[in-house]
């Protein structure tokens, strides 16, 4: 028996990355009985038969599995962001929560430095400097800091993510040194246009995976309750001893140290107040249970 990892799936074939080489593999029968479902990503024990072709026996366990796209065992979550199109930043934070939830290291890459300015890199800077681990300006275009990106991702299974047309695929190309399609803006919507169509993963070597989506969907939160929606976000978590509350949620409580760090400026506004939104959203979904 041997392992290796899904890295696509395209007309009832598994592709398995194994010592270098894709294998083109179907699944053992008494799998597909059982209603197995396999994601790009998994871990898998596969056999050769008779014929010489590759058959799935068992998918390992997960790490973790992403429903938007379907894609499992996850290490690294490349949040791509540029000041075009619009940004969408409830979209970043929505994101970046999901990655705490699944055990996954949020990594912020502000693409497009040759037309962004100064003054959007250090406004991700401030908002975003707590709430990941890392954030690395770049440029697709001119090549920019993209020894940077891999340095980041080596030895993980790296998802990036975004809106479409900042420039996920552009970087992946120049990363992994594919020749994919790439969007642009549409001219009437000012949005960009999917390029990818489906998951797939690209293998760089040295255990490092690269996964290319056709879009992360807006993230519904549907495992965080509003009550502890404060405990994913660590810069509030580390300014909770200073409140009134145990359990203060940061919205309503007197004697709140978040909002007394707004007033003096130690606590972005920004962040805060798309904060608020996402508490609101999750407080109307709890009421719509019942």
């Amino acid at each position: 028996m041997q392992q290796g990892k899904i890295i696509k799936a395209v007309g009832g074939f598994f592709y398995i990355s194994h010592n270098g080489k894709t294998i083109a593999s179907k699944v053992r029968k008494k799998l597909s009985y059982n209603n197995l479902e396999i994601s790009v990503g998994d871990n898998v024990e596969f056999f050769f038969n008779e014929y010489k072709k590759a058959v799935i026996e068992d998918v390992l366990p997960r790490k973790n599995e992403l429903i938007r796209p379907n894609v499992a065992n996850v290490d690294v979550a490349a949040i791509v962001v540029a000041s075009v199109p619009q940004p969408d930043f409830v979209l970043v934070d929505k994101i970046i929560l999901n990655c705490y939830i699944q055990d996954i290291k949020p990594v912020l890459i502000v693409n497009k430095s040759d037309i962004n300015g100064q003054d959007f890199f250090d406004q991700i800077s401030k908002e975003y400097g707590d709430a990941v681990s890392q954030i690395i300006c770049v440029s697709a275009e001119q090549d920019l800091n993209l020894d940077e990106i891999k340095q980041a991702l080596k030895g993980q299974t790296t998802v990036f993510c975004g809106q479409s047309a900042v420039g996920k695929t552009s970087l992946l190309n120049k990363i992994a040194e594919k020749n994919q399609a790439t969007g642009d803006i549409s001219e009437k919507s000012g949005r960009g246009k999917h390029t990818t169509r489906h998951s797939q993963i690209f293998d760089l070597g040295d255990d490092t995976f690269i996964v290319d989506t056709p879009g992360f969907s807006l993230l519904e939160l549907k495992d965080i309750k509003s009550g502890e929606l404060h405990l994913y976000y660590s810069d509030m978590v580390e300014m909770q001893s200073g409140c009134k509350y145990h359990m203060c949620t940061h919205t309503t409580e007197p004697d709140c140290q978040v909002k007394q760090a707004l007033e003096n400026g130690t606590f972005d506004k920004n962040r805060y107040q798309r904060y608020l939104a996402i508490f609101e959203e999750i407080k109307e979904a709890e009421k719509n249970k019942f």
